[in-house]
């Protein structure tokens, strides 16, 4: 594994974005000597009322075991909410436990907080149990440094939170998956991305943290499904804009999101087809938003004409309409792709500026029999560890452009098949 000082950097850089979480977008509390953590306590978990729920401070230990700190507690009030005031010096990794007529529900916050902020917790509910669960498996195998809670987040819904529920095996299954795909983050950043890249990083982390901020806010005030839902794809999306927020090139961030997205789900194989299938509901949402992106990043610099680039738009559209309806289910995903991709390859070879046979010639080339995306599907489909998933992309890159090299463009200028020949990189990445 790459462990270079770039790398090294990032980690440090993850483990300070995990302090920030704690202490972003929260008003400052009156008392430097304490924190306090706002939040309530849905009915889901347990069915007797919210009201009177008993609510402790806990914090997870180096070997993944959840202790309760001694005289944190206070109780919900006829809404189920709760204010709990607390020392962050005392510990670290913190966790909520919400108690009712013997029934637990747990909500954590981050790896560090700092006292005199004031922290907004979503609703404690089996949703936000699973998600403690797995961030204890994470901090039992001494990884906690290298993930952020917006990267559990993504992963889990209300639906697969009931499929997990207490299996230990599905709880590993997740904190691995998690975790080699945050490495995946980091290596990518530091073999791909130019120019500042551990900025980059940097900036890329304090916006998904702000991201999961406001997602805990949203959240906290939602009244009914439709704002739950609202404030969920607000913070896939942002997740999925992240790195093209710090600057990084779309093409590069949306190449980042796909191989995020794959080392995910190749890490769950084992599961269920139902809870790969929630998993697959969210990255998917955020692959084809960066993709999106990117695509239309490449048609306006290669200065496709204007039709071409509405054509291309309107497919953008079409392709996150898709993508939602699919429900996660793994033929209806790829479908949507490989639809975008046959209406921007399309809409590319009716433009005057790009050769449809270049188009055609270096697919056939690419998908031949020894050609790199061959290479690319049948290596990437099984791969679990970041440092082979960045090498494959980077082979993969490598093969493209030089085949792009070897085959007649017609009057295509160099830039424009440069953009031509990353989009289609990127096409045949997401499908």
């Amino acid at each position: 594994m790459l462990m270079n000082k770039f790398y090294k950097s990032s980690i440090m850089i993850l483990m300070l974005a995990v302090f920030g979480f704690a202490c972003s977008d929260s008003d400052t509390n009156n008392n430097s000597d304490s924190a306090t953590v706002n939040g309530s306590v849905e009915q889901a978990r347990a069915k007797s009322s919210a009201e009177g729920t008993i609510v402790t401070m806990a914090t997870v230990t180096a070997n993944g075991s959840i202790n309760t700190l001694q005289d944190v507690e206070t109780t919900t009030d006829a809404n189920g909410e709760f204010s709990l005031t607390f020392d962050a010096n005392a510990a670290q990794n913190f966790v909520v436990i919400a108690e009712n007529e013997g029934e637990e529900a747990m909500g954590f916050l981050s790896a560090n907080v700092e006292n005199g902020s004031s922290i907004v917790l979503k609703p404690i509910n089996a949703e936000s149990t699973t998600e403690t669960e797995i961030f204890a498996e994470i901090v039992s195998n001494g990884d906690a440094d290298l993930t952020l809670k917006s990267d559990i987040e993504a992963v889990i819904t209300s639906d697969n939170a009931e499929e997990i529920g207490d299996e230990a095996n599905l709880i590993s299954q997740f904190a691995v998956s998690i975790v080699n795909s945050a490495e995946a983050r980091a290596e990518f950043f530091a073999e791909e991305v130019e120019g500042d890249a551990q900025d980059k990083l940097d900036t890329s982390i304090e916006i998904l943290v702000d991201a999961q901020a406001r997602l805990e806010s949203d959240l906290d005030e939602a009244s009914n499904t439709e704002e739950e839902e609202a404030a969920v794809q607000l913070f896939l999306e942002t997740s999925a804009n992240a790195f093209t927020s710090a600057e990084v090139e779309a093409n590069k961030a949306s190449a980042a999101i796909s191989l995020w997205t794959t080392l995910m789900l190749n890490n769950l194989d084992s599961t269920s087809e139902e809870v790969q299938n929630e998993v697959r509901s969210q990255v998917s949402v955020m692959t084809a938003v960066a993709l999106r992106a990117a695509v239309e990043a490449e048609a306006e610099l290669s200065e496709m004409n204007d039709e071409t680039q509405d054509e291309i738009r309107n497919a953008g559209i079409q392709l996150m309409a898709d993508i939602r309806a699919t429900l996660g289910v793994r033929s209806d995903v790829e479908a949507a792709f490989e639809d975008f991709r046959e209406s921007v390859e399309s809409s590319m070879g009716n433009d005057a500026t790009v050769s449809s046979e270049f188009i055609l010639n270096l697919n056939t080339s690419i998908n031949s029999e020894n050609g790199a995306n061959t290479i690319f599907e049948n290596s990437i489909e099984s791969v679990i560890s970041a440092d082979l998933v960045v090498n494959l992309f980077s082979d993969f890159e490598l093969g493209l452009f030089s085949s792009s090299e070897n085959i007649n463009s017609g009057e295509m200028t160099e830039a424009n098949i440069e953009s031509t020949t990353r989009i289609l990189l990127l096409l045949n990445l997401a499908s």
